[in-house]
């Protein structure tokens, strides 16, 4: 998926190599800057590897309508890393040291990724 700006970039490229760019169309990457928006991506992996399957997600996107929408039993990616090589940017990893459960089998939920992606 290319992000506006790039669209943008790619567009005022061709128009320069073709001697058809104008100021109008520089002065258009302030409303792109504007419009961006983050998205926020929960992966709660089975461990703090970046390839481990993901056991339950959810995410937060600023560019939807504000009205509860239950997410998909299907995760959207099956790991981190997957979700890395989407354009998803990890802003914090799990640290083990807070997840000390010897007693729970569903502690992998513990292992909490956040992802984050501007669109």
């Amino acid at each position: 998926m290319k992000s506006p700006i790039k669209e943008w970039l790619d567009n005022c490229i061709e128009k320069h190599k073709t001697g058809e760019l104008t100021t109008e169309d520089l002065c258009c990457v302030e409303d792109l800057l504007n419009a961006e928006k983050q998205v926020v991506l929960y992966l709660y992996s089975k461990s703090t590897n970046p390839r481990s399957p993901i056991g339950a997600w959810s995410m937060f996107d600023a560019t939807a309508p504000d009205e509860p929408v239950l997410p998909s039993q299907d995760t959207p990616y099956a790991s981190v890393l997957d979700a890395v090589r989407d354009g998803w940017r990890i802003v914090q990893f799990p640290r083990p040291e807070l997840y000390n459960f010897t007693d729970v089998e569903n502690a992998y939920l513990s292992y909490e990724f956040i992802l984050e992606k501007i669109v």
